[in-house]
C-alpha cells in the first residue's frame, strides 16, 4: 500500500510540536510576540523534555475539499531524545538522530537516507525545529470549554498548507490535536492516543537490523 504524502508531512509535524514544541519568539501578524501562545508552547515543551521514552498511537484522517473522509490509517510513535520509530500500514521508519530508515515490507524495500538529505525534513523532529522562529508565526486563538488551548501556527514560507492548529490540554500540557489546513481547501487531522511516558527503549528501537530482515533489498541514498 502506497503511504500518502499528506501523512508523511502529519507525522512529522505532529511529532515535532509534541516532541520539539519551542519557545522560541513566535510572533504574531504585526510582529509582536504572542506572550500566551510563547508561555503555553514553553510549558508544553518542557513536560515533553522531562520525560524520558514516549510511545502514542495516532489516527491519521484525511478530507477532502468538502471535508469529508477520504482516507484514514493509524500509526504507531516511539520517540527517545531526536529518535524514533513510526509504523504506519506496512511502512516503518527508523531514525538513530543521524541515518533514517524506510522498511516498506510490501516491496521488501529499505532506504537508507542521512537525516539532512530527507525531503524538507518531513521525517526530522529535530531539524524541522532548528529554524522553528523562522519557519511559524504562533498566535492564541482561545481556551475551548473542554480545557484545551488552541493555537495556530502559520508559516512564514511558502508551504502546501497555510495554516496548523494545535489543541493542547490545559492540564497536562500534551498535545490532543493537530490540524493542517492546504490552501486546496482539505485538511489532515491528527488525533494522539494511548500516550505514555518513561517507556523504556533501546538503541535498537531506532535502527533497522537487516539481520532480522533476510531477503530485503537495502538502497543506501547516503
Amino acid at each position: 500500500m502506497k503511504i500518502n504524502n499528506k501523512i508523511l508531512i502529519a507525522i512529522a509535524l505532529f511529532i515535532s510540536v509534541s516532541f520539539s514544541v519551542n519557545a522560541q519568539l513566535s510572533h504574531t501578524q504585526k510582529g509582536a510576540v504572542d506572550q500566551k501562545a510563547k508561555s503555553i508552547l514553553s510549558k508544553a515543551k518542557d513536560k515533553i523534555k522531562s520525560a524520558n521514552g514516549i510511545s502514542f498511537t495516532s489516527q491519521i484522517i484525511i478530507k477532502d475539499q468538502e471535508k469529508k473522509e477520504k482516507s484514514r490509517q493509524k500509526a504507531r510513535v516511539l520517540l527517545s531524545g531526536n529518535k524514533y520509530q513510526i509504523l504506519v500500514e506496512k511502512h516503518v521508519f527508523y531514525c538513530d538522530g543521524n541515518t533514517v530508515w524506510h522498511h516498506n515490507k510490501e516491496t521488501k524495500e529499505v532506504v537508507i537516507n542521512n537525516i539532512e538529505k530527507e525531503e524538507d525534513n518531513i521525517l526530522n523532529p529535530t531539524k524541522l525545529f532548528d529554524n522553528y522562529e523562522k519557519n511559524f508565526k504562533a498566535k492564541f486563538i482561545r481556551e475551548n470549554e473542554d480545557g484545551t488551548f488552541v493555537i495556530d501556527l502559520t508559516p512564514t514560507k511558502g508551504k502546501e498548507y497555510h495554516k496548523i492548529r494545535l489543541l493542547i490540554d490545559k492540564k497536562n500540557y500534551q498535545l490532543k490535536n493537530m490540524a493542517m489546513y492546504y490552501y486546496d481547501s482539505s485538511q489532515t487531522e491528527y488525533t494522539i492516543e494511548q500516550y505514555r511516558t518513561d517507556v523504556t527503549t533501546s538503541e535498537a528501537d531506532f535502527v533497522f537490523n537487516p539481520a532480522e530482515n533476510k531477503g530485503i533489498e537495502i538502497i543506501d541514498m547516503r
